[in-house]
Formats: structure tokens, C-alpha cells, sequence
């Protein structure tokens, strides 16, 4: 669903003629989201829209009998809650809801976006037991570019991966920029070594992919592999594996970590053991 069609959903949760109900709704809107106590103010409230539905002569919507009870009345209570609500343009919502969700720069979701709907997809995880993984992806030697190109191409090569990303992954995941130059990809239902392929194939198809971008600097990538394991209890505990895995591969640079959560490969393994 797009996320004009989200607003328009939210925008049409009440119809013009129906009051304002026990979830506290205006606009759509739940009070616990809004912030504004409906319930404590209902029976004077729809009291005022038949009134002014009588005088009218046509159906008058909650949120306007709201505005015209806040502007006519001396009742404090109502001054207050009417204090807190504001009228937005679709257009204006639109816009705001864009800025919270998404990075402007890259496209995609925000930090913010991302921690809600790892948390989500932990617990579930966990819940169900289902796979999860987290993909970690990293521009090599960012800080060389923006010193030596400017941070406006910096910023090019930034958006440059933001695309590049949502190209090449599948509709079901969830790309975020995580900070900076660097990335997480949330793959629901994906095990390791499912994600190690995905993060392989990205990694091979950068190179080609970047040719017709016209940027100055040629774009390398690193990147690290995390999955949801028995032992893990929060979201935090994959993040770590994940950029452990990252940070072992950018070490060397223009990589994909080999295994997930930076576990050592067997032949490592044996050789600490002994």
C-alpha cells in the first residue's frame, strides 16, 4: 500500500455523519496517538454537532463541531483539549508522515522507522520461531570520499546506494538508513545462509550496477550477516552480531563477512581450539 493511500486511510476512518466513539478517535486517529481526551467531552460535544446540524441543515463532521464548540465556548476543559489539535491539509500530513518514516536523502526508512519494526520482527521471531536476519551494508572509505570529492557528491554516492539497495532486494524486506554511511537491511523469514546469498549478490552486482550512475569515485561495499539465534533475548543482541560481522569485513574492505554473526569459519574454529 503506498503511503498516500495509508493517509487517505486514516483520513476516512469516520464518516461525516458518524460521532466520535469509545476509541477516541479524531481524524482517524487514536487519542493514546493524538493526545487528545475526546471521551471527557463526547456528550457536549455531539450535543453540539446535532445543534449545529439542526441550524445547518446538512451533516456536520465531529472535528468541525469540535473547532466551533473550542471557539464559542468558556468551558476550560474544552478550551484545553481543543488547544491540542491541529487541522492539516492531506497534502501537509502527507508530508509529515513521509519525514518520519523515511530518510530524505536516501529514500529509505529512517532510524526510527527501522528500530519499531525490528522490534516487531524479533518478537516474532522469537514468538513463532521463525528465521530473521539483518543485513549490514557499508560504503567503503566514505570519509576519503567526501574529503577528497566534496560532500555533495558524498551525498550523490549516499543516495546513489539508497537506490541501489531497494533495487536489489526483495519486496518483503525492510532497507533502512542505519546512520551515517552505513545500512541495515531486516529480512523476515530469511535464514543465514539464505542471507549471506542475498548479501553476495549484492555485493557482485554493485560494481556494473554503478557504471551509468556518473559518479566521480568507484563505490565499494562491505557487509555483514546477522540471524536470529536460540541464545539471543533482544534486537540490541542481533545488531551487535550483525556489525560484528560488518566490522570484520570492512576491516579488509569491499567484502561480505562469510559467516553470520562473525562466528569463525571451521577451519578457525579448530585451529582456536587447539
Amino acid at each position: 500500500m503506498s503511503l498516500l493511500a495509508v493517509v487517505e486511510q486514516i483520513l476516512h476512518q469516520i464518516g461525516p455523519t458518524e460521532s466520535l466513539d469509545h476509541e477516541e478517535r479524531v481524524l482517524g486517529l487514536p487519542s493514546s496517538l493524538t493526545g487528545i481526551d475526546i471521551v471527557s467531552i463526547k456528550d457536549v460535544l455531539d450535543d453540539h454537532r446535532k445543534g449545529l446540524e439542526t441550524s445547518l441543515g446538512r451533516d456536520v463532521h465531529p472535528v468541525v463541531a469540535l473547532l466551533d464548540l473550542a471557539e464559542n465556548s468558556s468551558d476550560q476543559e474544552i478550551e484545553s483539549t481543543a488547544e491540542d489539535f491541529c487541522l492539516l491539509k492531506k497534502t501537509a500530513l502527507l508530508e509529515l508522515i513521509r519525514a518520519a518514516l523515511y530518510d530524505t536523502l536516501t529514500g529509505l526508512y529512517s532510524r526510527n522507522s527501522l528500530g519499531t519494526r525490528l522490534r516487531e520482527e524479533f518478537q516474532r521471531a522469537r514468538r513463532y520461531g521463525v528465521a530473521l536476519s539483518v543485513m549490514f551494508i557499508e560504503t567503503d572509505n566514505f570519509k576519503h570520499i567526501n574529503d577528497t570529492f566534496g560532500h555533495v557528491e558524498g551525498d550523490r554516492v549516499l543516495a546513489y546506494i539508497g537506490r541501489f539497495i531497494r533495487k536489489h532486494i526483495r519486496e518483503v524486506d525492510f532497507p533502512a538508513r542505519y546512520g551515517g554511511d552505513e545500512f541495515m537491511v531486516i529480512l523476515p523469514h530469511t535464514s543465514g545462509e539464505t542471507a549471506l546469498g542475498l548479501a553476495h549478490r549484492i555485493h557482485e552486482r554493485i560494481a556494473e550496477d554503478q557504471k551509468d550512475e556518473g559518479l566521480k569515485p568507484t563505490v565499494t561495499i562491505s557487509i555483514g550477516v546477522g540471524t536470529v539465534t536460540s541464545r539471543m533475548q533482544t534486537e540490541e543482541e542481533l545488531v551487535e552480531a550483525a556489525d560484528r560481522a560488518t566490522y570484520k569485513a570492512k576491516v579488509k574492505k569491499n567484502m561480505v563477512w562469510p559467516t553470520v554473526n562473525a562466528e569463525p569459519e571451521e577451519g578457525e574454529a579448530a585451529e582456536n581450539q587447539a
